[in-house]
């Protein structure tokens, strides 16, 4: 048995913390460690097979009152490593301490309250996620120091293996590398012929605009409908590539209605069911068609549960997957996930919009935490890593080259994790090349992660 000694306040935090070390990460099951809460500790103190860990307490004992901590002055700004063993690991808190004498072994770097911030995303709801729904990424404590290419978490559970092995306590990992392809289902419709014609009388005789969904000129459009006759033309293009490769492919469809914003398909009509249907048909266990809540949800629970109830009727259950469209949540859209089945439910929030990367400093599932009802919540949040939009972006800035090598970073450091890469393929009308570009890098990544 380990026995974890701290101090006797921000309880739940530190609990939480503790579990996604020893248990998350390092898999052991919940008897195999006690935490024990006592006023007169200052540090957290391992104790197991006659040695001591002494991981310094830099944080949290600064806060004896719930949610105190909880401030733009505590986001930390100067960026720290922590230097043992050839190694050069980011303080997030803590300092750069180690001292081993005997069977005790004492370090300066806090990783309970570091995997914490990592982990709960704090600093971003002091930064605008609650009241936006967002934040500005550039503002992150970990983009600002350049070291969101790390998952720092992993490095703070590989120091801890390594503490815990001068007590003869050997963790070797168990969790197996592998990769979801996710998919934010935010329009298919393939325009029909009748569409096109009426578009080239409407643009050439009338001067109208261009179609307000598709955002495609009469000429593009041919070009899409050449390339991609079917609307489900690009979902079974994605499919084959998923089962080739044996892997996992998540599907998150929106459910607007007319009237709402940015509708760009119907979630009643004959032709999103036959879809539906056709990904179901597959009887194929490794995909899984989930929720993609739309914007207009945000801060309005009576959208969020009609939203709710319409993805309900067009999967004929509750979903257990899903994700926010644009990212959009805060504690409150977390709660109303957690409400929709009793069973754990599996979302993918935690990504990026401008970068590859990671988020969290994480690449397996772990459990979210309630930070205003202080509680490990029922949700199980997939940090993703590598975003197809992202790749856009980077047009401009890096070439194909750069862009390869920033990719095939993170998949590197997935797979020494041994963790879950999660990868997202917007399904979308775009014109033909950009829906080509978007297929050839999925290829190219899958093919190298596998």
């Amino acid at each position: 048995m380990i026995r974890i000694t701290c101090h006797n306040d921000n309880v739940h935090e530190r609990k939480y913390a503790i579990d996604i070390l020893f248990h998350t990460l390092l898999e052991m099951d919940n008897d195999a460690y006690d935490v024990v809460f006592e006023d007169t500790e200052t540090s957290y103190v391992i104790e197991f097979n006659g040695h001591n860990v002494i991981i310094e307490d830099h944080f949290f004992r600064k806060f004896s009152e719930p949610l105190s901590y909880f401030n733009i002055r505590n986001i930390p700004t100067e960026l720290k490593f922590f230097h043992t063993q050839e190694k050069d690991i980011p303080i997030i808190y803590g300092i750069d301490k180690f001292e081993k004498k005997g069977r005790t072994t004492t370090i300066g770097l806090d990783i309970f309250a570091s995997t914490f911030f990592m982990l709960t995303r704090w600093e971003e709801f002091l930064l605008g996620r609650e009241e936006k729904g967002d934040c500005d990424e550039k503002l992150l404590f970990a983009v600002k120091n350049n070291i969101y290419m790390h998952p720092i978490v992993h490095e703070y559970e590989d120091l801890l293996r390594e503490l815990l092995g001068y007590g003869g306590i050997s963790c070797e990992k168990k969790r197996k590398y592998h990769i979801v392809l996710s998919h934010d289902v935010d329009g298919f419709i393939t325009p029909s012929w009748k569409r096109i014609v009426k578009d080239i009388w409407l643009q050439t005789i009338h001067g109208a605009p261009k179609n307000k969904v598709l955002k495609l000129t009469w000429k593009e459009k041919i070009k899409y409908k050449f390339a991609f006759p079917t609307a489900y033309c690009q979902f079974e293009k994605y499919t084959a590539l998923s089962e080739k490769n044996n892997i996992q492919e998540w599907f998150n469809f929106k459910v607007c209605d007319k009237g709402e914003k940015e509708v760009t398909y119907i979630y009643k009509d004959k032709l999103t069911k036959e879809i539906v249907e056709k990904l179901k048909e597959k009887k194929n266990p490794n995909i899984i068609i989930g929720f993609h809540p739309s914007q207009n949800m945000f801060g309005r629970k009576k959208q969020w549960d009609k939203e709710v109830s319409r993805i309900t009727a067009l999967l004929h259950e509750k979903p257990n997957i899903g994700r926010n469209h644009h990212l959009l949540y805060n504690s409150e859209t977390l709660r109303w996930w957690e409400k929709i089945t009793e069973e754990p439910l599996n979302i993918s929030n935690c990504v990026f919009h401008r970068r590859q990367g990671f988020r969290s400093g994480i690449c397996i599932p772990y459990p979210v935490f309630d930070l205003f009802q202080r509680r490990m919540m029922n949700l199980i949040e997939h940090p993703c890593q590598i975003m197809d939009t992202i790749i856009r972006y980077d047009e401009n800035t890096k070439s194909n080259d750069e862009r390869s090598n920033d990719i095939q970073n993170v998949i590197e450091k997935v797979k020494n994790c041994q963790g879950e890469l999660v990868l997202t393929w917007h399904i979308y009308v775009r014109n033909k090349k950009i829906i080509q570009d978007y297929y050839y890098w999925c290829e190219k990544v899958i093919n190298y992660a596998v």
